[in-house]
């Protein structure tokens, strides 16, 4: 008489994540060590004066009194 309906199977499935990439698991630390050794170069590039150099002296300032 009434037949049933065949239920509609599932639009999406999960299935499992695939096995990450070596960038995915290493970026970090590939990363950090780029960042180190950039970091390091620039330090040793940044400067023109020589270490131990003095600061300029400072002139006192003028006296204004009457």
């Amino acid at each position: 008489m009434f037949t049933k309906k065949p239920q509609p199977g599932p639009v999406f499935t999960l299935q499992p994540a695939p096995e990450p990439t070596w960038w995915q698991l290493h970026r970090h630390q590939v990363l950090s060590a780029t960042a180190l050794i950039s970091g390091f170069y620039l330090g040793t590039q940044a400067t023109d004066t020589p270490a131990d150099a003095q600061p300029a002296p400072v002139a006192p300032a003028a006296r204004t009194t009457p």
